[in-house]
């Protein structure tokens, strides 16, 4: 079964497959349910990166404590639960978004008994270089499997819909891709399927850089840039007019505050001017 409902109904000792792209936006529902029985005192959710290594314990709860355990070690800040205690029955997380790396095994156990065990397979879109924008630019593109269970393919196809590139995946690969060697830029967007026994399993895009977004704030920061350079120029030259004043009128009133000055200087140390004067 696939499909973020996975799970529901009668779980024990059930065996999924599940697919998820490594995007901002994918999320993994685990949904363990023990509904069928009288009720249990611990739930747990293991995982393990891959098959037949060690299981880590990722979340756990006890029916007796209204606590609910979370180990971020291997998913940070993206596990998270329901927000509902464990009531003996039902224990569900999720982990948001998806990374390629959590690809692997999950387990729920309900006590000793084994209920869905989800086998979650990542895909992932890479670019290289990652920052061309220029249309008309070449990208290497490459689409990723984390592992192959079965037979599986992945196949690239661009944004008329044509499948470009192809390849048959097989178990023993360790890194298995499809790689796009000088793919046209400007041409629309790209995806890579991935095909699991004949059946499109996932689609994963890889969106293409805008060019005239791009192209459009260049020239609007470049603009911005002008006119503030404009406004600077325009507001030294009206502070220069102000400072600087004609030479001849400067002239003149320095000569008419100095006679005036020196005119109450005599009119002050002489005794005969001033009784004249007053």
């Amino acid at each position: 079964m696939d499909g973020s409902t996975a799970g529901y109904g009668n779980l024990h000792r059930k065996t999924y497959t599940l697919y998820r792209s490594s995007t901002d936006h994918s999320e993994l529902h685990l949904v363990c349910s023990g509904s069928d029985g009288d009720g249990y005192s611990r739930a747990q959710w293991t995982w393990t990166p891959h098959h037949h290594q060690q299981l880590k314990v990722i979340a756990s709860a006890y029916r007796s404590q209204p606590i609910i355990n979370v180990n971020g070690t291997n998913f940070v800040n993206r596990l998270m639960t329901s927000g509902k205690l464990f009531d003996g029955k039902d224990f569900n997380v999720r982990i948001v978004p998806v990374v390629f790396q959590d690809a692997g095994v999950y387990i729920c156990f309900l006590e000793q008994n084994r209920f869905p065990a989800i086998d979650l397979i990542t895909v992932k879109v890479t670019a290289e270089p990652s920052d061309a924008v220029t249309e008309g630019d070449n990208v290497t593109l490459t689409c990723s499997v984390s592992h192959v269970t079965g037979p599986m393919r992945l196949v690239w196809i661009n944004g008329d819909g044509k499948r470009v590139e192809e390849k048959a995946l097989t178990v023993e690969e360790k890194s298995p891709s499809l790689v796009i060697q000088k793919a046209e830029k400007g041409r629309g967007n790209w995806r890579c399927v991935l095909f699991h026994q004949d059946l499109p399993r996932l689609f994963v895009p890889y969106q293409e850089p805008r060019v005239r977004d791009i192209r459009i704030i260049i020239v609007l920061g470049y603009l911005v840039i002008k006119l503030a350079v404009a406004l600077g120029l325009i507001c030294c030259s009206w502070r220069m007019n102000r400072s600087c004043r004609n030479p001849r009128e400067v002239t003149g009133n320095v000569t008419n505050n100095s006679n005036e000055a020196v005119a109450m200087q005599t009119l002050n140390s002489d005794p005969d001017l001033r009784d004249q004067n007053e």
